[in-house]
């Protein structure tokens, strides 16, 4: 399988260096397009203020100077590499990308843009443990075991989200998606004349489960399994409110 790496952590991470290992031992062909420095939190953001520049570290390996979506969508319909790769797998990001923060993850995004490109995708994240290890290579080799079970899970519509918890057992949790609310709390830094520069300190983060009470990616993290989520990558409209809006305006 022609497998193309990325993330949002930058090229030089542990997280997707663990998967480049694994998949390149398993006999998979590797490429790599991955942002040249962090990217983290920057969702579905598209440099279009500059040009892009991707720089070759390896054979068929590139970093790039754009967000997680940049290096998906200028890869491809650049044609990069030759070919379409028949999978785009986004991590291991450093972290979970669980419930509602897939909407601020570059991680999730540069999944999504496959899937808008027309290539299967999946999305990983592994959460470090106490001692501060993230144990990518079990990470990285689980998935590289299960990848034809997880590419039959993909498609043209959806990618497949995978969250790790730190010493993780090997029982996968088909999940719904929960909500997670941070109370963080802006503080200004400077306020000078008509400037007034503010930071965000952190607060606590609480969490709302299913409303039908399903199992959430969270929860199941929490047992110590593997979340697995299909996530639809067009947004869905809201039924209730349409049926309303025709109301009113029929």
């Amino acid at each position: 399988m022609r497998i193309l790496l990325t993330n949002d952590d930058g090229y030089s991470k542990e997280g997707i260096r663990a998967l480049d290992a694994a998949f390149s031992a398993a006999g998979h062909e590797v490429w790599v397009a991955s942002p040249s420095s962090n990217r983290s939190a920057q969702s579905h953001s598209l440099c279009l203020d500059r040009p892009i520049t991707f720089t070759r570290y390896g054979e068929k390996r590139y970093h790039c100077s754009g967000s997680p979506t940049d290096c998906i969508l200028y890869s491809l319909k650049a044609d990069l590499f030759g070919a379409m790769p028949d999978l785009v797998v986004s991590g291991i990001n450093h972290g979970y990308n669980c419930s509602s923060d897939i909407l601020y993850s570059g991680t999730c995004s540069a999944a999504s843009e496959a899937v808008l490109q027309g290539v299967r995708a999946l999305a990983v994240s592994a959460e470090k443990a106490a001692d501060g290890s993230y144990g990518f290579d079990d990470v990285a080799s689980f998935v590289a075991t299960n990848l034809d079970r997880l590419y039959s899970l993909t498609s043209l519509r959806s990618f497949v989200n995978l969250n790790f918890p730190p010493h993780f057992e090997p029982v996968v949790d088909v999940c719904t998606l929960g909500q997670l609310w941070y109370g963080d709390v802006p503080e200004v830094v400077s306020h000078e004349g008509d400037v007034l520069t503010l930071s965000l300190k952190s607060g606590e983060v609480s969490r709302n489960g299913a409303r039908d009470g399903s199992l959430t990616d969270i929860e199941a993290c929490e047992m110590g399994h593997i979340a697995l989520s299909v996530v639809l990558v067009n947004p869905a409209v809201d039924d209730q409110a349409h049926s309303r809006a025709r109301e009113l305006f029929s």
